[in-house]
């Protein structure tokens, strides 16, 4: 594990949580093989109070959120990612994100990256 992340994993009711730092280039969703991202999306706060974050901007193929006012109230953001086979991760995003953005590609792979 790279000093520039840390993780903190929790299984509760069949969904993992990850808190960790992100790089610029760097998936928000953890890729798992054989297994492509179906649904990516961000909450102000823990996905459990349901505050979920519709895009600044929603196309079919390219999208984002702009997300550093819910930092600058004080809030944080958690990213749910979902997976065709059911699995859920939800990851805290606990240092300051400005945007994110999700593009689909012509193969229709969903990717989300935060910067």
């Amino acid at each position: 594990m790279s000093s520039n992340k840390k993780y903190v994993l929790v299984v509760l009711a069949g969904v993992l949580t990850i808190s960790q730092t992100i790089a610029a280039t760097d998936e928000v969703c953890p890729v798992r093989s054989g297994h492509p991202l179906k649904y990516g999306g961000p909450f102000d706060g823990a996905p459990e109070e349901k505050a979920s974050l519709i895009p600044d901007k929603a196309g079919k193929r390219f999208g984002y959120w702009e997300l550093e006012y819910v930092y600058d109230a004080g809030r944080f953001v958690t990213f749910r990612c979902e997976y065709p086979d059911g699995k859920v991760v939800d990851v805290r995003l606990e240092q300051r994100i400005k945007r994110c953005e999700y593009t689909v590609s012509q193969k229709k792979v969903l990717k989300i990256v935060c910067k």
